[in-house]
């Protein structure tokens, strides 16, 4: 129990200190948040402002650059010296200038009217809104005094047009037509009338926020249309945050008022939240700590007795745990339960392997009688044949007993390449007698590569399936080629026969490594003896088509070994 209420003291203690920093930290980063809100604000302000800024630049470009072409039309420019020249003109020509003043105003939306007035005085219009070049209220009684000897004016109008409920406000862009065969020529003026609304389909800003477009501190274009014609001073500026800038085109100024009122409160509120989160967190963390000293030191305490059981070979002990495990240590308890049970199995099975392993060493003895009963019972077959002059059988029953010595000595082991092809003679020289046709071998192997090392019995299965399948029914003499060459590490293995091939089917199967072969038990049987040797250092696959024979294709680790002059008996 002390170790429990000194473990719980210093707990509370560390938690306790803990509070003073962290409390520090929160006070200094709610002052940071606090600039950093400030300053993202004036950084937002500011873009909104700037993006207000160009695209009323952007609006401007759009019309002045229909009135600039306009007033640089040569034929336009043509018609209007005509008019100027002509002490009555025609209605004729008055009409060409009219036309040419509607299809302005209607292929570009906003515009609300244009017109034009010569040098010698004559007045043409398009009022958009009543469609005409003869009637309106407004666009015939525009005044040209203030543009001077400028080329280009931009001013806020104060005509206002449309019902009284839902007037329309306007600014225009006053242009000189221009001959650039005669730049100092006055011809006339045009003035282009422009809905200011067409600016607020544009401009977007937040809705605490608000924008004035204002010439000379009176309010020329505002999305609150009622706004329009007062002077902007007269706007209150408590309780906002106002920024202004000047358009370098028209010289209009551009001004962004936002309301600070719920930013503020925004800030207010997270100081807020922040403090009231922190000490709530500070009371809870203080309330679990003491709430989990006591389950957690009792869930050690039983854990170390439990370890103390396993280190006496008690390996049943389990630590009571609920159905779910809740925390880290619970989960380590269960961990710990599992690796009890684990090593109670493993124990076991360690047992079990090693009374096995006893009986295949007594099994393994017993077997070696029989080996040598065989190489007796050949050895006087042997001798019976040579007393008969039966060379030929002799000579079988020789090769018999030396692959029955090479199969059964050492299984497993690695030997040369000479020493594997010696005994592949023997083999073949046997499995000649089965066939109706006489079988060749003949073999590309560089002098070299004979001393390089191969598991044993590893081409057997392949020349095997060549003799029993391959030439079954062979009419034409049977022929078998082993080649050998070494790539970089790796031996490339070909083993290649001119019987009867496989189907293709066959072949998919053979390939494919999770088949079991069907009948093919040796293919089977090489292909799980890569794997233990040479892990996936090793690829195996067939080639083949019906009427034309297979080759086997092996790569398998090269592995230097013995002098090529190596002794190419297996013992006899």
């Amino acid at each position: 129990m002390k170790k429990s209420r000194s473990l719980r003291s210093m707990i509370i203690f560390l938690a306790v200190v803990l509070v003073i920093p962290i409390l520090c930290f929160s006070l200094y980063l709610q002052a940071q948040t606090w600039k950093i809100m400030k300053h993202n604000l004036q950084r937002e302000l500011s873009g909104e402002l700037n993006t207000a800024d160009h695209i009323l630049q952007m609006i401007v470009d759009k019309y002045d650059m229909v009135l600039y072409d306009f007033c640089t039309d040569d034929a336009m420019i043509e018609l209007v010296e005509d008019i100027n020249e002509s002490e009555k003109p025609s209605d004729a020509l008055k009409y060409q200038i009219r036309r040419n003043l509607a299809h302005i105003c209607n292929r570009n939306e906003g515009v609300e009217g244009i017109t034009l007035i010569t040098e010698s005085g004559q007045v043409c219009f398009y009022d958009k809104r009543a469609a005409s070049f003869v009637s309106t209220k407004w666009a015939n009684r525009i005044s040209v005094s203030d543009i001077q000897d400028q080329m280009a004016l931009y001013r806020g109008s104060s005509e206002v047009i449309g019902e009284a409920e839902h007037p329309v406000h306007m600014f225009q862009l006053v242009r000189r037509l221009a001959d650039y065969r005669n730049i100092n020529r006055r011809i006339g003026t045009v003035i282009l009338s422009v809905d200011q609304s067409v600016l607020w389909k544009e401009i977007q800003v937040s809705a605490q926020s608000s924008v004035y477009v204002c010439e000379s501190g009176q309010i020329i274009a505002a999305a609150d249309t009622k706004q329009i014609g007062s002077s902007i001073l007269s706007k209150p500026q408590r309780g906002y945050r106002v920024l202004q800038t000047k358009n370098k085109k028209t010289g209009w100024d551009v001004y962004h008022f936002y309301e600070t009122a719920q930013f503020e409160q925004m800030v207010f509120t997270n100081i807020c939240i922040g403090l009231g989160t922190l000490a709530a967190l500070m009371l809870l963390s203080l309330t679990l700590v003491s709430l989990m000293t006591g389950p957690m030191l009792e869930q050690v305490g039983r854990l170390g007795y439990a370890m103390s059981e396993i280190e006496n070979g008690n390996f049943s002990v389990q630590i009571p745990l609920a159905s779910q495990p809740a925390n880290e240590l619970e989960r380590i308890s269960a961990g710990f339960n599992e690796m009890s049970v684990q090593l109670k199995k493993l124990m076991e099975a360690v047992k079990q392997s090693t009374v096995e392993q006893k009986n295949a060493e007594l099994q393994a003895m017993e077997a070696q009688i029989d080996p040598h009963f065989l190489y007796n019972t050949l050895d006087t077959i042997n001798w019976k044949a040579l007393e008969c002059d039966e060379f030929e059988i002799s000579s079988m029953v020789g090769a018999l007993a030396d692959i029955l010595r090479y199969s059964i000595r050492n299984p497993g082991d690695m030997v040369s390449i000479s020493q594997e092809l010696s005994w592949l003679e023997r083999y073949i020289m046997l499995q000649k007698e089965k066939l109706d046709q006489p079988l060749s071998v003949v073999t590309d192997i560089p002098k070299e590569l004979m001393g390089y090392r191969i598991h044993k019995l590893l081409l057997q299965p392949f020349v095997e399936n060549a003799i029993n399948h391959g030439f079954r029914r062979m009419k034409e003499p049977c022929r078998i080629e082993i080649s050998m060459k070494l790539s970089g590490e790796q031996f490339y293995i070909r083993i290649h026969d001119n019987g009867c091939g496989i189907s293709p089917e066959l072949v998919r199967e053979l390939n494919n490594k999770k088949s079991s072969a069907g009948a093919h038990v040796g293919v089977a049987n090489v292909r799980k003896r890569l794997e233990l040797y040479y892990g996936e250092n090793h690829g195996m696959y067939f080639e083949s088509r019906e009427g034309s024979g297979t080759s086997v294709h092996l790569f398998i680790r090269a592995i230097r070994g013995g002098s090529q002059d190596e002794d190419n008996n297996s013992g006899r």
